[in-house]
C-alpha cells in the first residue's frame, strides 16, 4: 500500500474510530443492544470524551453552588463567541477561551480619603501573557446620592510587599467614568494583567475607589449574586464549517444523522457545568451502498477509499463493508466550575457530529 494512503487511514482511524464504534453502524449492533441501551452507551461515551478533553478523571468537586454565581456569569453574558477560522490548536483537548476569577474582600495596606475597597485574587497558573486578549473587572455598583452626575472610579494595584521585600506603593492602572446608577460596571485591565503574568506574579490586590461618590462606604456590592469577578479572555479557535448531511426521518433507511440530546442535569453534572444546560451531539445510522458504489462516488474521502480499494487483492476486497460514520464534526463550548472554584470557558473539538457518510 502507498505510504501516504496508509498514513491517511491511520489518521482517519484515530479521529473517527472511537466515534465510529459508538455513533456509527447502529444497525450492526441492533441484534445485541436495544435502542435504549445504545443511547446509554453513546451518552456514556460523550461523558468520557468531555472529561478527557478537559484532562479530568472525574467530575470536579465544587464548593461554590452554581446557582449562587454572579448573574452575568450564570446567564452567560461573559461568553466569548467562536469564529469561522480553521482550528489552530490540538484537535483533541479543549482550548481555554476564558477564565473567571472571584476576588475576596481584602485588607488594604494604605487608606484614602475616598470610599474604597480592596479585592484580593490569584491569577491562574495555566495562562500565558501572550494568550490574553481582553481582561475585564466586573463589579456591581450600588446607588449613591451623587448618581445624577457621572461617577468616576480609579482602579489601582494596591500597595504591597513584592518578592524582593520591597514596598510597592498604590499605582493607578485604570480610570472608569460611568453613568450607571445601579448595575454592573466593566473595567478593562488587560495591560496590567499581562504585565503581572509576564512577571509570574500570581497574587494581587486591586484598590477600587470612587472619587466622586458622596457616601463614605464603598458602592461595590459583595452580595452573593452581585460579587465582583475578573474575566480573562484568551485566544481561541472557532467551530468547523458544517458539511451537508441527510437528517434521519421516519422513513429514512440510508446513511443519515440521528438526533441525540445530552442533558447535563440528567447526568448529574449541572452542579459544575454552568452552560450550556445540554447539547445536541447527534450520531450516524443507516445503510450504505456496496463498496463498488462507494468507490465510484466523487468526494475526497471516496477518492482515498478508491485508491486503497484498488491497491489490495481481490480476496481482501470482499472484506470491505462500508459503514455509516461521521465525516465532519464541530466543537462544543463549555463554561464550567473547577475544583479551585475558578470558572473556565473551553472549546472542546469534535463533540458534535455535523455530517455522516459511508466510510
Amino acid at each position: 500500500m502507498n505510504s501516504r494512503v496508509y498514513a491517511y487511514f491511520i489518521l482517519v482511524s484515530i479521529n473517527y474510530s472511537s466515534w465510529g464504534d459508538i455513533w456509527a453502524c447502529a444497525n450492526c449492533a441492533n441484534g445485541e443492544l436495544s435502542v435504549t441501551q445504545l443511547t446509554e452507551v453513546r451518552i456514556e461515551f460523550v461523558k468520557q470524551q468531555i472529561l478527557r478533553k478537559l484532562r479530568l478523571s472525574r467530575k470536579p468537586s465544587v464548593a461554590v453552588p452554581v446557582n449562587s454565581l454572579p448573574m452575568p456569569v450564570a446567564q452567560g453574558q461573559t461568553l466569548s463567541q467562536g469564529s469561522d477560522k480553521p482550528p489552530e490548536f490540538d484537535d483533541y483537548y479543549g482550548r481555554t477561551e476564558q477564565k473567571i476569577i472571584f476576588p475576596v474582600e481584602g485588607e488594604c495596606l494604605t487608606s484614602g480619603r475616598y470610599p474604597f475597597i480592596c479585592l484580593q485574587f490569584e491569577l491562574p497558573p495555566d495562562v500565558e501573557p501572550e494568550e490574553v486578549t481582553v481582561v475585564e473587572l466586573w463589579f456591581y455598583k450600588e446607588r449613591d446620592p451623587l448618581d445624577k452626575y457621572n461617577q468616576t472610579f480609579v482602579i489601582s494595584e494596591a500597595a504591597h510587599w513584592d518578592s524582593q521585600q520591597q514596598f510597592k506603593k498604590t499605582k493607578p492602572i485604570a480610570i472608569k467614568e460611568t453613568d450607571i446608577g445601579e448595575g454592573w460596571v466593566r473595567v478593562e485591565l488587560a495591560w496590567a494583567v499581562r504585565v503581572w503574568l509576564e512577571g509570574r506574579e500570581r497574587f494581587h490586590t486591586l484598590h477600587v475607589a470612587c472619587r466622586t461618590c458622596q457616601l463614605r462606604r464603598s458602592p461595590l456590592s459583595f452580595h452573593e449574586k452581585r460579587r465582583p469577578f475578573l474575566v480573562l479572555y484568551t485566544k481561541y479557535a472557532g467551530k468547523r464549517r458544517r458539511g451537508r448531511t441527510l437528517e434521519c426521518g421516519a422513513t429514512t433507511s440510508e446513511c443519515c444523522r440521528e438526533p441525540l440530546y445530552v442533558s447535563f442535569k440528567e447526568l448529574g453534572w449541572d452542579d459544575w457545568i454552568i452552560r450550556p444546560a445540554g447539547y445536541h451531539a447527534y450520531f450516524c445510522k443507516g445503510s450504505c451502498a456496496p463498496i463498488s458504489a462507494v468507490t465510484q462516488a466523487d468526494s475526497y474521502h471516496h477518492n482515498i477509499i478508491r485508491k486503497y480499494f484498488y491497491s489490495v487483492s481481490n480476496e481482501r476486497k470482499a472484506e470491505f463493508k462500508p459503514c455509516c460514520a461521521p465525516t465532519t464534526f464541530s466543537s462544543l463550548q463549555l463554561l464550567y466550575m473547577d475544583s479551585n472554584n475558578t470558572v473556565t470557558q473551553k472549546t472542546l473539538p469534535n463533540m458534535v457530529v455535523e455530517s455522516c457518510g459511508c466510510m
